[in-house]
């Protein structure tokens, strides 16, 4: 879509405005709600009969609201008290996921996320980050909601990645929480969405396993399903995916109380993920080392001990 195009919404939404009209009433029987909300968020562009008709209601001329186009001067709403607080929170979960949250961003976070009926695709885009510091229940109806809102975008450029992201980060917060039945439903909905890029393929084939298995309960089938993955990434060069897998199948295993002892490879891998986190985001770093299970007595001896162990 070109900038001009991209200009077109907001500046309906101006003309709209300054005419005291409601979005109802402009864009009756022309654009649906969602619709006319990226329309004026300047997500979507707009058929030219129906761009006609709009004018016609605001009762002006086609030159005219073209002169308008070429001469506006983009504005940039101020972000509300509840926007800054999202951004920034959005910010810290970008750079860790596990990054502290004041009580105050915990509430705005849930209350911009269960509080609207619709979101645009950049709100979209932020609350995907935001979202797995919800409680299960509020992420599910969330996830949910972001899921048919994007469905309705399926041929929006962009969206298709989009709706990907969300049923990969959904099947994965369902393993981390204790889930497999759940992951196993949605890895096919992932699957559906996927790119044939390596990453996309070897994630899903992990999730999968991962689902699988644990479902059987048998941590020696868990470890046996997923250790050739982890082989093949190491042999690939990408080292901090394979730590990344083995740390997320720890945890996994832990989520559903299977998790045997930590192993040397689960400890190298911690070891070297921790030397690489932003702990200033962190207030308090043994207090965070406490909650995972059995890993400081496990270690013994500093974990930087173990940063070269495989």
């Amino acid at each position: 879509m070109t900038k001009m195009a991209h200009e077109i919404g907001p500046l309906l939404k101006e003309l709209r405005e300054a005419e005291e009209l409601t979005q109802a009433r402009l864009y009756q029987n022309v654009l649906s709600r969602r619709q006319a909300i990226r329309l004026e968020a300047g997500e979507t562009d707009i058929k030219a009969e129906h761009l006609l008709t709009l004018l016609d209601r605001l009762d002006m001329a086609l030159p005219e609201f073209q002169y308008r186009l070429q001469k506006r001067q983009p504005q940039v709403a101020p972000p509300t008290p509840q926007t800054a607080m999202l951004d920034t929170v959005a910010a810290k979960l970008n750079t860790w996921l596990d990054a502290d949250m004041t009580p105050g961003e915990v509430r705005a976070m849930e209350n911009f996320a269960l509080g609207r009926p619709f979101f645009t695709v950049n709100q979209i885009k932020t609350l995907m980050t935001i979202a797995a510091r919800l409680p299960w229940d509020a992420y599910d109806r969330l996830t949910k909601k972001l899921a048919a809102q994007l469905a309705d975008m399926a041929d929006m450029p962009g969206v298709q990645r989009l709706r990907y992201t969300l049923y990969f980060n959904k099947t994965m917060f369902s393993l981390l929480g204790g889930l497999p039945d759940t992951a196993l439903r949605l890895v096919p909905q992932a699957q559906a969405l996927a790119s044939d890029r390596m990453d996309d393929q070897i994630m899903l084939q992990f999730l999968q396993r991962m689902a699988e298995t644990l479902v059987t309960k048998d941590p020696a089938a868990v470890y046996a399903a997923t250790e050739g993955l982890i082989t093949h990434l190491r042999g690939l060069g990408l080292a901090m995916m394979a730590d990344s897998l083995i740390d997320n199948r720890r945890h996994m295993l832990s989520s559903v109380n299977l998790h045997p002892r930590w192993t040397p490879a689960e400890l190298g891998a911690a070891a070297r993920l921790f030397a690489i986190v932003p702990w200033e985001l962190k207030k308090d770093r043994q207090g965070y080392l406490a909650k995972f299970p059995g890993l400081l007595a496990a270690a013994g001896q500093p974990l930087s001990a173990y940063r070269d162990v495989y």
